[in-house]
């Protein structure tokens, strides 16, 4: 590691999920949204998300979007804080050593669930999401287990008192008609905490 290299800041916060944590870092890693929960597509296709699965033990599997690594652990640790600090310093250790985070061609190297994973994921980017910012809100992925999907809805969606009816007739229903094979999806939103709903 360089000694002249700069500082890399990391945050952690544990999320609505018990099992999630996401990561932000003050540099842009990925355009875009990848999420891989196989280790040895990982190797390949994106080093970083392989540090981690080798480091930290537990991991299910890491979606890389922009400066943001959302990490998900088997079972939810008993003591994030230890978590966070063995994944925040791999995360460190890996971004000072120089090395890239995602491979080229990332995304055309999926296989299984995670290919899946990240069908649905550009349905959320190139459509759902520029819709919900006309009502100052957004839906993500926050988990998945196998091909079930747990969203969480944030902004004016969270709270708002049409979020049930978006989530089945918007969300939904335009993840399959594009991704038929896409299995449940659950809404993991803590609405309660919404803060400015729209409605």
């Amino acid at each position: 590691m360089s000694t002249d290299a700069p500082s890399i800041h990391i945050t952690a916060e544990p999320q609505t999920l018990p099992y999630n944590c996401l990561y932000r870092v003050d540099r842009n890693l990925f355009v875009g949204t990848l999420y891989i929960s196989s280790p040895e597509v990982a190797k390949e296709a994106a080093p970083l998300i392989a540090a981690i699965m080798d480091a930290v033990e537990g991991v299910r599997g890491v979606r890389i979007s922009q400066s943001e690594i959302l990490v998900t652990m088997n079972t939810e640790p008993s003591d994030w804080r230890t978590v966070a600090r063995e994944t925040g310093a791999t995360i460190r250790n890996f971004l000072q050593d120089g090395h890239r985070a995602v491979s080229e061609g990332a995304l055309g190297m999926l296989t299984g669930n995670d290919d899946v994973r990240n069908r649905v994921q550009v349905v959320i980017d190139e459509h759902l999401n520029p819709n919900l910012a006309s009502h100052g809100g957004w839906v993500e992925i926050q988990a998945s287990d196998g091909v079930d999907y747990y969203m969480t809805m944030g902004g004016g969606c969270q709270g708002c008192g049409s979020a049930a009816a978006t989530m089945r007739q918007g969300i939904e229903s335009s993840i399959r008609n594009e991704v038929p094979e896409a299995g449940a999806i659950h809404d993991a939103t803590d609405h309660a905490a919404g803060q400015n709903p729209y409605m």
